[in-house]
């Protein structure tokens, strides 16, 4: 059965959450109706006890609003752990798809800022939780207070209503201000965090050549504008909220003074207790509004939240599940393939490239800077889509083969060696269960025992993020290593030896030959000619076109033959 498409994931996962928000719907109005509770006993104690003076009466009355009070706030306890509830099923719900999402998005492009994606995940779970989204739900309650004050007197009933149009008018007015400065402020906040992680992650360079301070007033000048743009906005949702607040206020006391009014005129019924229960009536009525433009920036981060995580699932679905493939053999077919930026297809930047590889072939893949070499692996392995043409392993589509399913097939070193936290032996085994055997053989085919022999902790010795704490050379060969685990069918190297010193070459390329006579079929990009040696085949790239393709000594001898005949031409 094909997983949900992440174009529904996100509103299918919210509206899985309805359930819950009825039930708190529901609860809340047995508390609204509870709230009256004070205005029940206050006229109770005047109509009854004031004049009876039975201190029974009061006991009584007393008990039954202590109790109406503590079942109160237990359903407000309930609807609490119902949002809650609530939030920890999105987070079920949503976290493989976001995840998937956003990795995708870094793939694509790697300025994508993937904290992003969870920071407003961050911001739309928040929500669900907070008193704004109670004072959302409550309000459609307001009708209950408004219509209890209509009931003690129309003209009580219409003052409050007036107030109620003013704290909504108010209501969208700071939504209409403040808005588009948080829209701003996110944007300059974004760009901050971008500079500055990427300060942190050049910083030898940025130290060594003394671009600190000025890449500083770069990150300064965002972060001022930030902070200026979140100060706006906090400072206009500051006077909306006081504006807000001492409506709420003076209703109260508006309401107070227009009942006495009427008592004086013999125009309220039930005497001098209404008063006061239209007074905490009108203050109720308002309660709600109050309580959400206190929170506004609550719901406001949580509405960009919204908008910008269901773009981001709808571009980067789920890949349906499909049936279960079997293990690659290594056989590859490359036709007619051609990849090009989405912002900018007219510059592809491979075009019409065809090419097959049977299992135990190895091809070497060179050409000058910007041909399209680095391109053309990630394109190999699946992490890009082509733009046009197809790349297949075994007849089925690289891209689209489910990676969790194809990972144990494929070996990658890419062009920058990417390690992770954790020790020598977690990135070897690709974070996986250890096999014991399979990690003997890829140490014993790199020649890696001495070196790990020498670490205090072998194979458990941390590294750092990104193997800092390693020279390029022993990185290298832990990629080599991550790549070459498990007897892959398919290995594609970008650089192999970029970073090896010539003892370490020799092992490479016999370790190469081995994985020849084991039929897995390797992919090398490199510039050094004793790779040579043990390629089947050459592809010349340049400019993103296969300017030659056949065995390494063909294409040499065309390569010479064309160089031999270009100042004929020229003359």
């Amino acid at each position: 059965m094909a997983n949900k498409n992440n174009t529904v994931v996100l509103k299918q996962a919210l509206l899985a959450a309805l359930p819950h928000y009825r039930k708190v719907v529901c609860f809340g109005l047995f508390t609204n109706l509870m709230v009256l509770a004070p205005s029940w006993y206050m006229l109770e104690v005047y109509d009854r006890v004031i004049f009876s003076r039975n201190l029974g009466t009061l006991l009584m009355l007393t008990t039954m609003v202590v109790f109406i009070y503590f079942i109160m706030e237990s359903l407000e306890r309930v609807r609490r752990q119902l949002m809650l509830q609530a939030a920890t099923e999105l987070d079920h719900a949503l976290e493989p798809a976001l995840f998937h999402a956003a990795a995708s998005a870094k793939l694509g492009a790697e300025n994508f800022p993937a904290e992003r994606a969870f920071s407003d995940y961050r911001n739309l779970r928040e929500l669900l939780v907070s008193p704004a989204l109670l004072g959302l739900i409550d309000i459609p309650f307001v009708a209950i207070f408004l219509t209890a004050i209509f009931m003690i007197h129309s003209s009580l009933g219409y003052l409050a209503l007036l107030g109620l149009v003013i704290q909504t008018v108010i209501t969208v007015l700071n939504q209409w201000r403040v808005q588009p400065l948080l829209q701003e402020a996110n944007q300059f906040a974004l760009a901050a965090q971008q500079a500055y992680g990427n300060i942190q992650q050049h910083a030898e360079v940025v130290s060594a050549m003394g671009m600190q301070t000025r890449l500083e007033q770069r990150w300064q000048q965002q972060q001022q504008a930030f902070l200026a743009q979140q100060a706006q906005a906090s400072d206009i949702a500051g006077k909306y909220a006081a504006y807000a607040k001492m409506l709420q206020v003076s209703q109260a006391s508006l309401v107070l003074g227009l009942a006495c009014y009427l008592l004086i005129n013999q125009s309220l019924a039930n005497g001098a207790a209404m008063m006061i229960v239209a007074s905490i009536l009108a203050a109720r009525v308002l309660a709600p509004f109050s309580q959400v433009l206190g929170q506004w920036r609550t719901l406001a981060l949580a509405w960009q939240a919204y908008a910008r995580l269901d773009e981001l699932l709808a571009q980067h679905p789920l890949p349906a599940s499909a049936m279960a493939l079997p293990r690659a053999t290594g056989a590859i077919t490359v036709e007619n393939l051609s990849y090009a930026l989405t912002d900018n297809p007219r510059e592809p930047l491979l075009r019409n490239l065809n090419f097959q590889l049977t299992p135990g072939e190895v091809l070497l893949v060179t050409g000058p800077s910007a041909s399209g070499k680095t391109t053309l692996t990630r394109l190999l392995v699946g992490l890009l889509p082509t733009s046009t043409g197809k790349v297949r392993f075994d007849g089925v589509d690289a891209y689209r083969w489910d990676k969790a399913e194809l990972g144990p097939s494929l070996g990658y070193l890419p062009q920058e060696i990417e390690l992770l936290d954790g020790s020598i032996a977690d990135n070897i085994c690709r974070f996986g269960d250890l096999d014991a055997s399979k990690l003997a053989n890829v140490i014993h085919l790199l020649q890696m025992q001495p070196w790990l022999d020498s670490l205090p902790d072998g194979l458990n010795t941390r590294i750092g993020s990104a193997g800092l704490r390693l020279p390029g050379g022993r990185r290298q060969l832990i990629g080599l290593a991550r790549a070459f685990y498990g007897e892959p069918a398919i290995v594609v190297l970008d650089e192999p030896n970029a970073n090896l010193d010539e003892a370490s070459e020799q092992v490479l390329l016999q370790a190469v030959l081995t994985l020849k006579s084991r039929k897995t079929t390797v992919v090398i990009v490199s510039h050094l000619q004793n790779v040579m040696q043990v390629a089947d085949s050459m592809l010349l790239l340049v400019r993103g076109q296969m300017l030659r393709y056949g065995k390494p000594q063909e294409v040499l001898a065309s390569l010479q033959q064309t160089s031999a005949q270009a100042p004929g031409r020229a003359a």
